[in-house]
């Protein structure tokens, strides 16, 4: 019986988990659904439970140093108990909130299905599903509307806050213009907060050039850049060009 929990602290002879997604793709604000598989482990061991969690990765500073770190987006638990030395095949469904992070457009913005087993004793088992998150619908007519507006899309992160509305994290989509007559903005970032139908909540910053000895005052000072709540209708990029366009004028 020694021999046998000691073989199990080292993993062996453990529980194997295995999530298998309906599908790896899903939009933000939209449901992740598959199937949990539990095989394996001895008989003489239960699983008090067993939990499903969407984990993005997060660029942090510290001091010159740059690092990541992995933080939890959203997440369910599948109760037990679950004797183990059986097959367990569990369905879950995941509900994505809006602030999810997209990693359609590529860089460094990763999310993934994180799944693990509670087995007293011995280490967790563990499976990993990359996922490929997609904008909503609204959030890709808001992006359309950047485009038609005179900016392109430069750069999406997800990076570090001390403090976001809750979250320790945010994502920018960094924009920079495309066309001469938005050069009065060196940059535009925005930030999906919230989203109700084709509703969607922003903050927007806004980092206007330097002109003359006003922007370079501006600019030292920090005062050249600026962040604006904005509540935006995504049912079409007309839509969404509209209210960006005013607070852009």
């Amino acid at each position: 019986m020694v021999l046998k929990s000691f073989l199990r602290s080292l993993g062996s002879g453990g529980p194997t988990i295995d999530a298998v997604l309906d599908s790896d793709r899903v939009e933000v604000g939209g449901t992740l659904t598959g199937t949990l598989h539990i095989r394996g482990g001895d008989p003489d061991q239960v699983a008090s439970k067993a939990t499903l969690d969407v984990v993005a990765r997060v660029q942090k500073k510290m001091g010159d140093d740059e690092y990541s770190a992995d933080e939890v987006i959203a997440g369910i638990a599948l109760p037990g108990p679950l004797p183990l030395g059986r097959e367990h095949s569990l369905p879950f469904r995941i509900e994505l909130p809006p602030h999810t992070p997209v990693t359609s457009f590529g860089g460094r913005n990763f999310v993934w299905l994180r799944s693990g087993l509670d087995v007293p004793w011995a280490i967790d088992p563990s499976d990993k599903d990359s996922l490929l998150v997609l904008p909503s619908r609204a959030q890709a007519n808001v992006l359309q509307a950047m485009e038609g507006l005179g900016f392109r899309l430069y750069k999406v992160d997800i990076d570090a806050r001390s403090s976001w509305l809750g979250r320790k994290w945010v994502q920018e989509f960094e924009f920079r213009p495309a066309s001469h007559d938005r050069r009065r903005f060196d940059e535009i970032e925005l930030v999906f907060e919230g989203q109700r139908g084709d509703q969607l909540d922003l903050m927007v910053q806004l980092d206007r050039s330097a002109r003359g000895l006003g922007g370079m005052l501006m600019e030292l000072s920090g005062t050249d850049e600026s962040w604006h709540r904005l509540t935006v209708d995504g049912a079409s990029p007309q839509a969404a060009a509209a209210a960006l366009g005013r607070l852009l004028a």
